[in-house]
């Protein structure tokens, strides 16, 4: 029998899991990242009933420093505004989901590191709410904020995460993973770091694979019982997922969220990995 990752993690839920589950304090996210014209259109077009827009610069993302990467975590209280304004208090079940799973990865990632503990990624996202039955809407969702969420108070750094500065003196125990793909991979990566791609981890239908085909992918890639792992890619978006599949077979690895656009800003850290590649 093929298992679905959502019968290992109560992280991700099943479309019919929802739709059997009514519940009034429920929050879907259509978590984005492209352009944001065109990502709020394809919003306003077709979107979960009551689901709001979360342009990842926007929600789950500061503005990016001049040494930091592309998108760095976003301040504490731009989040908790924004929630605020959401109706979300501390018991909401807030869903995620996006174009890919990875995007909506990133949205529940940040989510649990702000300290929201009900927070589940959709697995297949609209396509397969669809294909379930699940209602859906046009224009834009308006919520308001309540009394309980007007009492709501973030307290971020509950998810296990690693600063350049650490990256940098990691030891050859460490299995250092880069989410991207190939291409990317190949064309400038992180010393020591071993390539594992996160959209290997989904179907063509946008569905993620089942328990044994991740797990071979991870083995493959030489993770371990017990072993330290860190995850990476060029944003903190393709990583986010390799932290949620990794956490449902009972890895917990610390993501970087800096990753490349973060790294390769210093000419000595660049130095490095040239110095790598020229080895190989």
């Amino acid at each position: 029998m093929k298992h679905k990752l959502s019968s290992l993690s109560g992280d991700i839920v099943q479309p019919e899991q929802l739709l059997e589950r009514a519940n009034a304090n429920r929050l879907f996210i259509d978590v984005r990242l492209g352009e944001p014209e065109d990502e709020f259109r394809d919003y306003r077009d077709c979107h979960i009933l009551g689901a709001v827009y979360g342009q990842i610069r926007e929600v789950f993302a500061a503005q990016p420093a001049p040494d930091s990467g592309n998108l760095p975590l976003p301040e504490r209280e731009q989040l908790e505004h924004r929630l605020r304004a959401w109706g979300v208090d501390a018991e909401t079940e807030v869903v995620v989901y996006g174009p890919s799973v990875a995007l909506a990865a990133r949205g529940w990632w940040v989510l649990r590191w702000a300290g929201l503990k009900n927070v589940k990624v959709l697995d297949g996202g609209l396509e397969a709410w669809i294909n379930h039955g699940g209602p859906v809407a046009q224009g834009e969702t308006h919520r308001v904020a309540t009394a309980a969420s007007e009492q709501l108070r973030l307290q971020p750094g509950n998810m296990p995460q690693i600063l350049v500065d650490e990256v940098e003196q990691l030891g050859s125990g460490t299995l250092l993973i880069d989410a991207r793909d190939e291409n990317s991979f190949l064309a400038g990566s992180i010393p020591r770091a071993r390539n594992l791609p996160s959209a290997e981890q989904w179907t063509p239908a946008g569905v993620l694979r089942t328990v044994s085909e991740i797990e071979s992918l991870y083995e493959d890639a030489g993770v371990k019982a017990g072993r330290d792992v860190v995850v990476y890619c060029g944003g903190g978006v393709l990583s986010a997922l390799s932290v949620l599949t990794l956490n449902a077979l009972g890895v917990e690895p610390r993501l970087y969220v800096g990753s490349w656009s973060e790294w390769n800003k210093s000419p000595e850290r660049m130095a490095r990995s040239a110095a790598e590649r020229g080895q190989a």
